[in-house]
């Protein structure tokens, strides 16, 4: 941890490039000119550094399938040649030095050291314009709180890091418990809530009271704490004006990016400062007018396409199946490769896009408040919930739920969880989900990956072997190494 820590020593203000409406670039400071004594001396100094939290979060993103989805039941790793230690996570078989958890770490970690960097230098300047302190307090506090969970949530408890610390202290923090780690994050994130500004009064691609209120949410629902998660829920659409996109594949389109859906995206600009999400998720040989290559790491599963209903809009948005390389002419029959079409976008000769990747998205948050509803027995109201995304899905409500169809919460969590699955597939939350709900163990026994025809026939079948210690990864070896004798205890099963 201590290496996470020590890490971006003059970095701070390699910030994110892309924050504003009309995503015009910020311009870094070169390190040369960064010192102790002058880097937090006026306020602009401060906004540079939150936006240097929001950077690690925009660098981390683009490759956070390779942890996130691959090990669940959505996406098989197709090339792993780009992506070491990958083939570890998809098969559950993870060792203590695979490179993709290290590399996580690591990169989590420097961003709370960033947003720690924030805050304990955000009494340094005295030119503050009217709420811009609060302000910058609330980013570094939000950032930080979605920074730890994606860590507990990774590896149960982890080392709990609220200030700034130098290296050799940094290498005596034990794990706090993972009760401990939550505690933190929904401090962290209450306090974001009193301080960000209205999603109105904030630039795009900054964390606003919504997007806290989504999260603070979201980490209720994952403690079960179903009373405060539909409290927090309420509010967020009592006061703000998020709603569902009456399409849904212009959730995943430059042109409509920006929408009353999107809660907290990381934004991307194509050929200054983009990412490389769209040409990794792309076939090799590219898309007929869209893309001249790709390095197809991931490709969807069996499994999940079988998912899908006949006339279910997310089904083409999500995957294609024949494919038109970019060389295609005219007369040529397609050619069956499916691959996963969310997030690839026309990229006129160029190998990385400008397509925002969503974290936290409207429609999360309406089926975590159905969840929460089913569980405070108001199983209507719950159903209701369910069918606003389902009937955007369909475009009517000819396939909609009815009471009967969920008379237990175990009917209910089926149903609940199929739509997460195909809402939000390649969104980072299938693993989590199938975790969070003990599922994962039975889910996971054999998965249907690579199949080569439109009825599945042939699907390759591969057998894994999951246990019940698998639902956290193991603490990279590197860092326990980094750390003092004895300090950062492994993981059970490791």
């Amino acid at each position: 941890m201590y290496k996470s820590l020590y890490f971006i020593k003059g970095l701070l203000f390699l910030g994110l490039l892309t924050v504003s409406c009309n995503k015009q670039l910020l311009n870094p400071v070169s390190e040369s000119l960064l010192t102790t004594a002058n880097a937090f001396t006026v306020a602009k100094d401060i906004n540079l550094a939150v936006l240097g939290v929001y950077n690690r979060m925009q660098s981390r993103s683009q490759k956070d399938f390779e942890l996130l989805e691959i090990p669940a039941d959505n996406m098989w790793g197709a090339y792993f040649a780009t992506a070491p230690g990958m083939d570890e996570i998809g098969n559950l078989s993870v060792s203590v030095e695979n490179p993709k958890l290290n590399t996580f770490w690591k990169d989590t970690y420097n961003g709370i050291f960033r947003a720690n960097t924030v805050l304990a230098n955000i009494d340094v300047p005295q030119n503050y314009i009217g709420t811009q302190k609060d302000q910058y307090i609330g980013e570094a506090k939000f950032m930080r709180a979605m920074f730890y969970f994606d860590l507990v949530r990774v590896f149960g408890g982890v080392p709990a890091i609220a200030t700034l610390v130098n290296v050799d202290e940094s290498r005596q923090v034990a794990r706090a418990t993972e009760p401990e780690i939550y505690t933190l994050i929904i401090k962290d994130l209450e306090d974001a809530v009193a301080k960000l500004p209205a999603p109105t009064a904030i630039e795009r691609g900054r964390a606003s009271k919504g997007a806290a209120l989504a999260l603070l949410a979201k980490v209720d629902v994952y403690q079960k704490n179903w009373a405060d998660a539909k409290k927090y829920i309420e509010q967020l659409t009592k006061n703000y004006s998020y709603s569902l996109l009456p399409k849904y594949g212009d959730l995943f389109k430059e042109e409509t990016e920006s929408n009353a859906e999107a809660i907290f995206s990381m934004p991307f600009v194509a050929g200054t400062n983009a990412q490389g999400l769209t040409y990794d998720l792309a076939p090799l040989g590219g898309i007929f007018e869209v893309i001249t290559n790709g390095n197809r790491v991931a490709r969807p599963t069996w499994n999940l396409r079988k998912a899908f209903e006949k006339g279910d809009t997310r089904f083409p948005v999500t995957i294609v199946e024949d494919w038109l390389p970019f060389a295609h002419k005219a007369g040529e029959a397609s050619i069956w490769f499916p691959y996963f079409n969310k997030f690839i976008v026309p990229l006129k000769g160029a190998t990385t896009s400008g397509l925002d990747i969503p974290l936290i998205r409207f429609a999360d948050v309406v089926l975590l408040y159905a969840e929460a509803l089913y569980n405070l027995d108001q199983k209507p109201e719950a159903v209701a919930q369910l069918n606003r995304v389902r009937q955007r899905a369909f475009g009517d409500a000819t396939h909609n739920y009815t009471l009967a169809d969920v008379p237990t919460l175990q009917t209910f969590m089926d149903k609940l969880l199929l739509e997460r699955r195909l809402e939000l597939a390649v969104e980072n939350n299938r693993w989590f989900d199938l975790v969070r709900t003990d599922r994962f163990v039975s889910t996971l026994q054999n998965i249907e990956s690579e199949y080569n025809n439109a009825t599945g026939a042939g699907a390759v079948i591969r057998t894994l072997k999951p246990q019940a210690y698998m639902k956290y990864f193991p603490i990279p070896y590197e860092q326990i190494q980094l750390a003092g004798p004895g300090v950062l205890k492994q993981n059970a099963g490791y």
